[in-house]
């Protein structure tokens, strides 16, 4: 699995593509971590273990603004915080 910064990052930058597009947590899980769906698919263990990875990490960037979670359908926004995040970041790199 992926080392917890290395996953925020990710989901900013998936999130950052098109901010204005939401996506839930399997789309997000998908695209975070694609072994996800490769050979594991039928292992709903496996499948559960990395949406409560991205589901952490989903909270831990509402919870400093980066992003806009709705905890009722799941569905992820990036914040005006978070873009520029990604922004300074890709500058810095």
């Amino acid at each position: 699995m992926d080392t917890k910064p290395n996953i925020f990052m990710k989901i900013l930058n998936i999130l950052s593509r098109n901010p204005q597009k939401s996506y839930d947590l399997e789309d997000l899980t998908s695209f975070a971590i694609p072994c996800s769906t490769e050979p594991h698919q039928d292992n709903l263990w496996i499948q559960r273990g990395y949406q409560a990875e991205v589901l952490d990490a989903l909270i831990l960037l509402d919870n400093h603004g980066f992003i806009i979670l709705d905890s009722v359908s799941d569905q992820s926004i990036i914040s005006i915080k978070g873009l520029i995040n990604v922004s300074s970041t890709t500058f810095s790199n």
